[in-house]
């Protein structure tokens, strides 16, 4: 296939039980493999990289350095599940949950992340006004210091701003379509577009009784 510049890919793919392989024999082109049903999740393939185990069901292949050139979509393999443990290995102390799911700050930062979740990494993010309408009960002024308090909580350095907050809850998948809190009812799509009038009040950001947990990491590419 012909890519802008006259640059072309070529490559194998070769289907297995539960995932699929990928050969780049481009000699000088890295190959882009994205998940199509997560938009944080990808992978490169070097030039020349032989049968390179790809976990994804369905995803895109193009050249990397080419993001509007030519791709390719594959329907992989059905992935397979592994059956779990019947008891947990006692020797292995429980790893406990980096945020606490029952929290007000989980709340707002599950909002904050659901239009990534539900959509592509392009997407605008809510403001502090639509969160709070959202969730009731709350200012965008309570909004803004939960995510104050969730950068500081998950080690970001100070002032980097939402989408790094959600890049990274996202990528180490503290946020999920399936982890929606409870307590909060399915919102209305008057409520993603409007800003609150007036709220009456102001929620604290930390609850006693965190536990404190290892900070994540994030790479830059």
């Amino acid at each position: 296939m012909l890519a802008p510049q006259e640059t072309w890919f070529s490559g194998e793919i070769t289907a297995t039980d539960g995932h699929w392989l990928l050969t780049n024999y481009c000699p000088s082109e890295a190959l882009l493999v994205e998940n199509l049903e997560n938009c944080y999740e990808y992978l490169t393939v070097g030039p020349g990289r032989h049968q390179t185990p790809v976990p994804f069901e369905l995803c895109r292949v193009s050249v990397a350095e080419h993001t509007h050139g030519p791709h390719l979509t594959v329907f992989g393999p059905e992935p397979k599940h592994a059956k779990a443990r019947s008891a947990p290995c006692t020797a292995v102390p429980e790893a406990q949950p980096a945020l606490n799911r029952q929290s007000t700050y989980f709340a707002v930062l599950w909002t904050l992340c659901e239009p990534r979740l539900r959509g592509s990494s392009c997407c605008p993010l809510p403001t502090s006004g639509q969160i709070a309408r959202r969730l009731g009960n709350m200012t965008a002024r309570a909004v803004n210091a939960h995510i104050e308090y969730l950068i500081s909580k998950l080690g970001l350095a100070p002032g980097c701003g939402r989408e790094a907050l959600v890049e990274t809850a996202i990528r180490h998948c503290m946020v999920s379509l399936d982890g929606q809190p409870t307590r909060w009812s399915t919102p209305r799509r008057e409520d993603l577009c409007s800003t609150p009038a007036n709220a009456s009040t102001t929620l604290s950001p930390a609850r006693h009784g965190d536990r404190a947990t290892p900070r994540p990491w994030c790479r830059k590419g």
